[in-house]
């Protein structure tokens, strides 16, 4: 019995570029670097609930969260789990585009 075989054709005459394929795509943690997004979420989030969000007790009542959680927010200690994140992308049509400029500017 035989298996299949994969074989690797080369093509040394053609460069990538010359192929007609678009290679512009990037993988997201060559757009951003995770660490930093992980060490700067809880800024980022607590700038988008000011924005927002006259106090944090509107952000507990918002998002059904206690108030030290959304006082935590706030104050920019930690950032929301990913549950959060999704209700307020789902409810704020703004959110978006707040936290892209929001990255625009500090890159």
């Amino acid at each position: 019995m035989t298996h299949p075989r994969l074989t690797l054709i080369v093509n040394n005459e053609m460069t990538c570029s010359q192929s007609g394929r678009d290679f512009d795509q990037k993988s997201w943690s060559n757009k951003f670097d995770p660490y930093a997004l992980k060490v700067s979420g809880p800024e980022l989030w607590s700038a988008y609930f000011r924005a927002r969000f006259a106090s944090p007790r509107e952000v507990a009542l918002f998002c059904d969260v206690s108030f030290q959680t959304a006082l935590n927010w706030w104050g920019a200690v930690t950032a929301p789990a990913g549950h959060i994140a999704i209700l307020v992308m789902l409810s704020d049509p703004g959110a978006p585009a707040f936290f892209a400029d929001s990255l625009r500017r500090a890159a």
